[in-house]
């Protein structure tokens, strides 16, 4: 059972019927203070090959250069991403930053899947 399953994902990633659309897809969301969480993804080929999550300041200064725990933590949760490539897989030290992030990401995959590339609010 698990070789057919495999055998038919194989075949509707080769034949094009993969759900996401190549881009780059951003978001971003104002959620406690002066600092906006923001999420990057680029997908290629159906799959997300590329994550990055942050927050900045009003100045356009990232967290992650300033805070060296939270720049591991945005790290470790950008490559589980991509790793797994399901968000809902997607762990991580910090309870809020995997809550923000994940917001974001399927906010994100939406778009991918619609092929609406491009920057966001929400």
């Amino acid at each position: 059972m698990k070789k057919f399953l495999f055998i038919l994902m194989f075949l509707l990633n080769v034949l094009g019927f993969s759900a996401l659309k190549n881009g780059i897809y951003s978001v971003e969301k104002r959620y406690d203070g002066n600092w906006n969480s923001f999420v990057k993804l680029t997908v290629s080929d159906g799959k997300i090959i590329g994550a990055q999550y942050d927050r900045k300041n009003q100045n356009g200064e990232l967290f992650s250069m300033s805070q060296n725990s939270f720049r591991d933590i945005a790290l470790e949760i950008s490559r589980s991403l991509i790793s797994s490539q399901n968000v809902n897989s997607v762990t991580g030290k910090d309870a809020k930053a995997v809550s923000e992030f994940k917001e974001m990401s399927n906010f994100l995959i939406d778009k991918a899947n619609n092929g609406e590339t491009g920057d966001f609010q929400m």
